[in-house]
């Protein structure tokens, strides 16, 4: 069983399910005349809790698969990419300032996945989820850049049917696909986060700050003995660390 003292949205739940429990054992001793404190409302925000939670539960898994998906073919086009830039190079009639422009981009979209932190991003954190999408519409255009720009030479025809135009721009339009998939994965994920922070940590209204004002009313009833009490001052209800 989960200690109260640890942290985290599934503990100030579970612990809010036994706050709730205690007051009620109070039976008309526990008789607030904050309405969002009595037992009826706070029954209710439980009840939005556990459905917030649910949809999370419900979202995640196709924003992992999409993820999942487009990560393997954005580690696929980095070779790719290194073997066109190689490919361009050895061509006969191609410019040092041509090379030097088609490297120019290939630069950018390492320069997209240096960031481990963007690569993966935080599943809770939509900051992170947002640079994240960002990064990799970046890499889908320098790529699209890329192709562009060797197909451009006439002289750029290798053998290697992957490394001709036609491949490249559909591999490209897989990349795009990728990303879509993503995103409109994300959007419900996204929403249910924002959901679920409402209902758990809004000020005045969400649950920890419920749980808080209530195990105060109770430590005010004279008639709500310190050994009662102690059945719920033990419960820890936390708000997530801001992100530095």
């Amino acid at each position: 069983m989960a200690s109260t003292s640890e942290t985290g949205h599934a503990v100030n739940y579970n612990n809010f399910n036994t706050l709730i429990t205690r007051c009620t054992g109070y039976l008309g001793r526990y008789n607030p005349t904050n309405t969002s404190l009595k037992v009826s409302n706070l029954q209710t925000v439980y009840t939005n809790a556990g459905n917030a939670l649910q949809d999370i539960i419900h979202f995640k898994p196709a924003w992992d698969n999409a993820i999942n998906q487009r990560q393997q073919l954005f580690f696929d086009m980095e070779k790719l990419t290194t073997r066109v830039i190689n490919s361009f190079d050895s061509t006969e009639a191609v410019t040092d300032a041509q090379v030097k422009d088609a490297k120019a981009v290939v630069r950018k979209i390492r320069g997209e996945r240096k960031s481990k932190k963007i690569i993966n991003p935080g599943p809770d954190d939509p900051n992170q989820i947002s640079a994240s999408q960002q990064s990799f519409a970046n890499q889908v255009l320098h790529f699209g850049t890329l192709a562009g720009l060797v197909v451009a030479e006439p002289t750029y025809n290798p053998n290697e049917a992957e490394l001709k135009g036609p491949a490249l721009f559909t591999f490209l339009d897989s990349l795009t696909a990728a990303n879509e998939a993503v995103a409109t994965a994300q959007q419900p994920y996204l929403d249910a986060l924002t959901a679920r922070n409402t209902v758990f940590y809004q000020a005045k209204t969400g649950l920890v700050d419920l749980a808080l004002e209530a195990k105060k009313y109770v430590k005010s009833v004279s008639s709500i003995t310190l050994p009662e009490f102690r059945q719920i001052s033990g419960l820890k209800f936390s708000r997530p660390r801001k992100k530095k």
